[in-house]
């Protein structure tokens, strides 16, 4: 099978051509920021929120002078243009080198067959494990995921899909999807020492269509007390909860407006990428 084409600092190449040096510093330091956007018949849908979002992480590096966004847009609508993959996604790696007494950055860009959860994950919902963990600059996108990889194991043996990370009392995300909550049919999220998803915003925007959306802080009692729970990603869109480590939400089974919300959503993608 051939290999899809990648870019690696300046470079174009098959994507396992692709080395990293033990200079790069997002290797020895864990310095790097990434984003991951998806390819959906042959759109790049929220392509500008996820680029917004890069520039924001990238801003933590505190490079000189940073990696040019719009370059990186053109990088990835030409190997977009060069793969001809259809269903797909998009990984975008800022890390670092240090040269002549300064730290520039380094682009790494590849593109891939996007594989699909199992409809059974949305027709019956998940499971989670919770951890207590305040993640080091949340705001921003890092490749630093001691938190979640920590907690591997225990997810594995739990069938969890993914760690639910609180603090102080208060629930903040998913490693990799944001959270939300649905209580006397009000819908909850948090909105703040997280990562603000792609995906959460449009969530947000279409549940507002017909909902009541409240972004603030919730306790893990409210979580645990909750009629419904959801996560959204760029890789789930939304998602059903049913478990988080041993208690059930509600009756074990996606609620009444999460799987309407996620009818609505799907159609939201679809106009989205359509241009509606």
């Amino acid at each position: 099978m051939q290999s899809t084409l990648a870019y690696r600092n300046g470079n174009y190449l098959p994507k396992h051509e692709i080395s990293i040096g033990i200079d790069d510093l997002g290797f020895e330091r864990g310095f790097a920021v990434f984003d991951y956007c998806r390819e959906r018949n042959g759109k790049i849908p929220f392509l500008n929120d996820h680029l917004k979002r890069l520039q924001h992480s990238q801003s933590i590096l505190n490079f000189k002078y940073p990696a040019s966004i719009d370059t990186i847009e053109k990088i990835i609508l030409h190997l977009q243009e060069e793969n001809h993959l259809i269903n797909s996604y998009f990984k975008t790696i800022i890390s670092g080198k240090v040269i002549h007494d300064s730290i520039e950055p380094v682009i790494t860009i590849y593109q891939d067959n996007y594989v699909a959860y199992e409809s059974a994950m949305y027709e019956n919902g998940v499971s989670l494990i919770i951890s207590e963990f305040a993640k080091p600059f949340p705001e921003y996108k890092t490749t630093f995921y001691l938190g979640a990889l920590r907690e591997f194991t225990r997810m594995k043996q739990n069938n969890a899909e993914d760690v639910l990370f609180y603090y102080d009392n208060i629930i903040r995300e998913c490693s990799r999807c944001n959270i939300f909550i649905v209580k006397n049919h009000l819908i909850y999220t948090p909105d703040k020492n997280m990562l603000q998803g792609v995906t959460k915003k449009h969530v947000v925007a279409c549940a507002k269509e017909k909902y009541i959306v409240i972004e603030k802080d919730i306790t893990v009692k409210e979580l645990f007390e909750a009629d419904e729970v959801f996560i959204s990603s760029t890789t789930k869109n939304m998602m059903p909860v049913v478990r988080i480590e041993d208690r059930f939400i509600a009756d074990d089974s996606p609620g009444i407006i999460t799987k309407d919300l996620m009818q609505m959503f799907a159609l939201y993608c679809d106009n989205y990428e359509a241009g509606k």
